[in-house]
């Protein structure tokens, strides 16, 4: 799994030095994982979503008494919600939304997420920039020469790549939004296995798929059910930050193996914070590190996730293992 998150399609032959394990048996662990739940390769739009061109929301939301498990079924289904917590103080789920347009968002906000039967109430975070997301973050499983063989491997890939084919640089056209979608089921698909579901020459995929994967417009991400890591606890941090401290925090953050996502919202809680810890107990330590980083700035809430219900489209079971059902979330909505 940790030989996926580097490289989320590379061959089972190339890693079979690495790992020190045959081809055949490197399938047959990644199908056992796969077919458990335990872990998932996903796609979605990076360069639209760092940039600013995929808009972002963090919507709170509370429930009516005896309503939680219907609104969570119902916002699982839309699309643009790409992720579902539940959390353990100050509201009832936390959840992320996605949209390519501001008028998008809007509708997304007031007239869809609020009207859901069940809804008492919802305060919404404005994504303002995406400084980076839980695709970075690793598990610990390989040693260093291994991640850099890995590493080798990645940059040969890229020095070989044939330089033919302009690079897209939008995703929803009718010839990539299929190739996406199914890339968003699956990161691993072969080209003949997306020529197949798209209705498309292999040919034609093939040349298609391996300008896609060249141009970073998409990016890939091996997903691992988070209550079997060390880490089986996710909190998020509400922070107040001055614009000038936001740069050299983002920067420090990035060394924390620990922290999976960090976006600048609007609002007085400007500067929003994700981890994965190890328990309960370690939660205090952890935010201490985090005040330590923020000299200029304050923590102004937290709160512990108990369950996530669904990641990046995937649906999840309660223990976190994927069910294998997929909202495809892209594209958002216009």
């Amino acid at each position: 799994m940790h030989a996926l998150q580097l490289s989320p399609r590379a061959s089972w032959s190339a890693l079979a030095p690495v790992l020190g394990a045959s081809p055949t048996a490197l399938a047959q662990r990644w199908a056992q994982l796969r077919g458990a739940g335990l872990a998932w390769v996903a796609g979605y739009p990076m360069r639209e979503l760092l940039s600013g061109e995929t808009l972002v929301a963090v919507v709170e939301v509370n429930c009516a008494p005896g309503t939680l498990t219907s609104v969570a079924t119902r916002l699982e289904q839309i699309p643009e919600v790409v992720t579902i917590e539940h959390t353990a103080h100050g509201r009832d789920l936390l959840v992320t939304v996605n949209a390519r347009t501001f008028g998008g968002l809007s509708a997304l906000l007031l007239d869809q997420l609020s009207r859901i039967p069940g809804v008492a109430s919802t305060r919404s975070h404005l994504g303002a920039r995406t400084h980076f997301e839980g695709g970075r973050w690793r598990l610990d499983a390989l040693d260093q020469a291994q991640r850099d063989a890995i590493g080798a491997q990645l940059r040969a890939q890229r020095r070989d790549a044939p330089a033919k084919g302009q690079l897209p640089s939008d995703l929803t056209t009718p010839v990539l939004a299929p190739m996406v979608r199914e890339l968003c089921r699956d990161g691993r698909s072969s080209a003949a296995e997306l020529a197949t579901r798209v209705g498309r020459p292999a040919s034609m995929v093939r040349r298609q798929l391996a300008t896609l994967l060249r141009s970073d417009a998409l990016a890939l991400r091996c997903e691992v059910a988070q209550l079997y890591t060390r880490w089986p606890v996710c909190v998020t941090w509400w922070c107040r930050l001055p614009g000038s401290a936001v740069r050299p925090t983002v920067a420090r953050l990035r060394k924390d193996p620990r922290v999976r996502m960090c976006v600048s919202l609007t609002g007085p809680a400007n500067f929003l914070v994700q981890a994965w810890i190890t328990d309960i107990a370690e939660l205090v330590a952890a935010q201490n590190r985090l005040e330590r980083l923020l000299p200029a700035g304050e923590i102004t809430d937290s709160s512990v996730t108990l369950r996530t219900r669904k990641r990046m489209g995937w649906l999840l079971h309660p223990d976190g293992r994927c069910t294998g059902e997929v909202v495809p979330t892209w594209p958002p909505a216009s």
